[in-house]
C-alpha cells in the first residue's frame, strides 16, 4: 500500500514539473529588452505618445516622436501587452518575448 502512494505521489511531482517547465509556461526567470514600433493600422502612422504596460511588470514605457520604444528587463515568455494611445483607446495583445531581446511592431 505505501509503495502505490509513493508511486503515485512521485508520478504527481513529475507531471507538475513537466508543466512548469514547458514552452507554453507564461514566463520565465530570464529577462531581455524589448524594442518596438507602435503604427496606426488604417494609415500606417507612427503612434507618439502610446504608453505600453507589459503584463508582467507594473512600469509603463511611452512611445517617441517616432512610434518607438524600449522596455527594459521583461520577463521572457508569452506576454500580455497593453498599449493606450489617445484616439485609439485601449487595447490588447499576446506577444511573446525571447532571450537576447524581442522586436516588436503592433498595430493599434
Amino acid at each position: 500500500m505505501l509503495k502505490k502512494g509513493l508511486v503515485t505521489s512521485v508520478l504527481l511531482l513529475f507531471f507538475i514539473g513537466i508543466g512548469c517547465s514547458s514552452p507554453s509556461s507564461l514566463t520565465s526567470d530570464e529577462k531581455t529588452d524589448v524594442i518596438g514600433v507602435v503604427i496606426d493600422q488604417e494609415s500606417y502612422d507612427r503612434v507618439s505618445g502610446a504608453v505600453i504596460t507589459f503584463s508582467d511588470r507594473s512600469e509603463a514605457v511611452t512611445t517617441s516622436e517616432n512610434g518607438t520604444f524600449t522596455a527594459k528587463e521583461v520577463n521572457v515568455g508569452i506576454q500580455t501587452v497593453t498599449i493606450e494611445a489617445e484616439g485609439h483607446g485601449t487595447v490588447e495583445k499576446e506577444v511573446e518575448v525571447i532571450n537576447e531581446g524581442t522586436r516588436l511592431q503592433i498595430t493599434i
